[in-house]
């Protein structure tokens, strides 16, 4: 079943670049570039398949949270025996049982049980869910196999969800790239980073990178409406790309005085904006309200991640830190926008920063969350300014793999200078945020 899964995969990505060659004679100037594009999709996608070995033996290489971190822990038979793990992520604990007996193969998040992305993940989570479970529901019965099937599916389905986001993040970067004339080998840069091999079928990061871009050259584009649009369903993806809204609505409110279009030009935005934004979270309050206030309290009650304030206040479950986020964060955006509003800087420049400074200074900084930085990155930084970047996407690249290694580095690092020993890889004596820092400064 596994070899089947993988040739599978290997089928259709490959069929689809086929496709792209045959279908668009442009593309196949490309050919070279769409090798790549496939073959940093396959590395991902095989690196962290439930179904193969962990490369080098390292779980960090092999764990991603579409499996590992959402998938397993909501649809696995141990729940059956664990009443108090059960109502710890399902809310409506028959709809688990319904699913075991075969009667409901398509459970809701937020609905049936506790989701902690945004409502556009959520949606393509219920669709692949929903799919591996009937076609697995088919072809075993079993408990075990019933979950192990369907995790293997969910994945592949899942990946290839988010390569046609890579695909789309890559075509608008090269767009954009083409219209400010910089060099092409910036768009090669974003595929062969170490963090956008590793982690692009790791979460879901690349969805909201890939319609924060296209939203960007849409702007550039002066077709506002669908550019507003596309970066509410980027919110609604991963709620941090939102700092793009400022130096864009910026952009449009400096002209808004003497211009009464552009007046028309930042309300259609704006309007689009909610309406792809807001829209997809008022739906899942509709249909859950108690679905939208676990998802709420659990970003809310999160602690430190990797973030840059644990230098200035060691206990990463501390309140300041989310302090700390909201005055830097309020400040930088504030900053961007004046900048904007004095045409003193570019937009890409400006794009950068604000997407940057929302997800850098972040409580939580997980490693995936550096692919929302990257395409904004290679686009607007100078050459000395990206060879800085890539020390810092190498040292991020590394932070999954330190993570589930940190007791044996501690045990190997404790023989040189003195540092506590056994697992605790969130706190500022672990080699894990030694390499956060480095990325955080």
């Amino acid at each position: 079943m596994t070899e089947s899964l993988t040739l599978f995969v290997l089928f259709l990505t490959l069929l689809a670049v086929v496709l792209l060659l045959h279908s668009f004679r442009s593309l196949r100037s490309q050919a070279g570039v769409l090798i790549v594009l496939y073959t940093v999709f396959m590395i991902s996608f095989l690196f962290h398949a439930p179904f193969t070995q962990s490369p080098l033996g390292l779980w960090g290489f092999k764990y991603n949270d579409v499996v590992y971190g959402v998938f397993s822990p909501r649809f696995s038979t141990d729940l059956m025996n664990n009443k108090e793990k059960l109502v710890r992520y399902w809310l409506r604990p028959e709809s688990f049982e319904e699913l075991v007996s075969g009667t409901n193969l398509c459970p809701v998040p937020y609905v049936d049980y506790k989701f902690e992305y945004p409502p556009l993940v959520g949606f393509f989570w219920f669709l692949t869910t929903c799919v591996s479970f009937s076609i697995s529901g088919r072809l075993t019965t079993a408990g075990d196999q019933f979950f192990s099937m369907s995790s293997s599916v969910n994945y592949v389905l899942q990946s290839l969800i988010l390569f046609s986001f890579l695909a789309l993040c890559f075509h608008y970067i090269k767009k954009i790239n083409s219209l400010h004339r910089l060099g092409a080998w910036r768009t090669a840069l974003f595929l062969i980073l170490p963090s956008t091999i590793l982690y692009v079928t790791y979460n879901w990061d690349i969805i909201a990178s890939g319609l924060a871009v296209t939203s960007l050259y849409y702007f550039m584009r002066k077709n506002y409406r669908v550019s507003g649009f596309l970066l509410g369903l980027s919110v609604a993806s991963k709620i941090l790309t939102g700092g793009l809204l400022i130096p864009l609505a910026a952009y449009l409110l400096r002209d808004v005085v003497r211009d009464k279009q552009v007046v028309k030009n930042l309300t259609h935005y704006i309007i689009s904006f909610l309406v792809g934004g807001l829209t997809p979270f008022i739906l899942v309050y509709i249909a859950s309200a108690e679905g939208f206030h676990a998802f709420i309290n659990h970003h809310a009650s999160w602690y430190c991640e990797n973030c840059v304030y644990a230098l200035l206040v060691p206990d990463i479950f501390s309140p300041l830190h989310k302090y700390f986020y909201v005055v830097t964060g309020l400040a930088l955006l504030s900053l961007i926008a004046i900048q904007t509003l004095r045409n003193s800087r570019s937009l890409v420049s400006l794009a950068y920063a604000s997407v940057g400074a929302v997800v850098a200074l972040n409580y939580v900084f997980t490693p995936q969350m550096i692919l929302m930085i990257s395409p904004l990155a290679v686009l607007a930084l100078n050459k000395r300014e990206l060879g800085t970047y890539v020390i810092a996407d190498i040292a991020n690249f590394s932070l999954i793999i330190t993570f589930f290694e940190d007791s044996t580095l501690r045990s190997l690092i404790s023989k040189i200078i003195p540092i506590e020993t056994g697992f605790n890889p969130w706190t500022i004596d672990s080699p894990t945020q030694w390499l956060a820092t480095i990325r955080n400064i």
